[in-house]
């Protein structure tokens, strides 16, 4: 069963999605009105909530008093949302084992959150950028974003090919992975037992590492008071600095 439904962009402000099991999709498009669509199950299309109110879009999928195992009946819904290139709204959706792509896309704040799922951004723009998951990884890849904060459990953080002035990443075991592309002023990095690994265009870094037994180990970058500012916590992790300079 498929769903249509359309908005005009210009009242809207910001995009609350609020989804259990559903898979989601946000990108760009050549269309002048927001466009949301929704493919499911009978019952999943009924429950599914899409209005909007004052400045905000809700996509609402309610958490079912029973899990669909329990009643016998099949559950998939997969919610796609077509934006104008021209909107630069908020977008803030969380899931609980759906994954989330979200393509090409600017705005002022992304906010993701999942606990099981996975997410994934690329070619994305925003002032500020949270992603966080419990045990799903988090990949992104060519982001822009002024602040950035990354967080997981047990999953893998990846930001490849991105830029970002101030952003921090912190996971138990999972590893950390930063390709950047442009100097950061400060980065933040927490890992338990996860390595840690931040390729970046810079010569000079005021890096310190807290660990037990783990160590910086740097590539054509100096550690220098006063740099590009890095602090990172661990228990055995090691922290690697490489310069990407070409």
């Amino acid at each position: 069963m498929n769903r249509n439904e359309f908005f005009q962009a210009l009242p809207v402000a910001k995009m609350n999605l609020k989804l259990t099991s559903a898979a989601l999709e946000i990108c760009t498009d050549d269309i002048e009105d927001i466009h949301v669509m929704a493919s499911g199950g009978q019952s999943d299309m009924d429950e599914l909530r899409i209005a909007l109110a004052a400045d905000v879009l809700t996509v609402e999928q309610p958490v079912s008093k029973l899990p669909r195992k329990a009643t016998g009946t099949a559950s998939w819904l997969q919610v796609t949302i077509r934006l104008p290139r021209s909107w630069k709204g908020a977008i803030e959706a969380r899931t609980i084992s759906g994954w989330m792509n979200i393509r090409s896309v600017a705005g002022t704040d992304l906010n993701l959150d999942t606990v099981s799922g996975m997410i994934m951004a690329s070619d994305v723009s925003f002032l500020t950028l949270s992603a966080r998951a419990v045990t799903g990884d988090i990949k992104l890849n060519q982001a822009d974003c002024g602040k950035c904060s990354l967080f997981s459990t047990s999953g893998s953080l990846t930001a490849m090919r991105t830029a970002l002035d101030r952003g921090s990443a912190s996971t138990v075991t999972g590893l950390i992975t930063l390709d950047l592309v442009a100097p950061f002023e400060e980065l933040t990095l927490n890992s338990v037992t996860g390595e840690m690994c931040v390729d970046a265009p810079i010569t000079e870094c005021d890096a310190v590492l807290r660990s037990v037994s783990g160590r910086i180990r740097t590539s054509g970058i100096s550690i220098v008071e006063g740099a590009a500012k890095l602090r990172a916590t661990t228990v055995s992790s090691d922290l690697d600095l490489t310069c990407n300079i070409e």
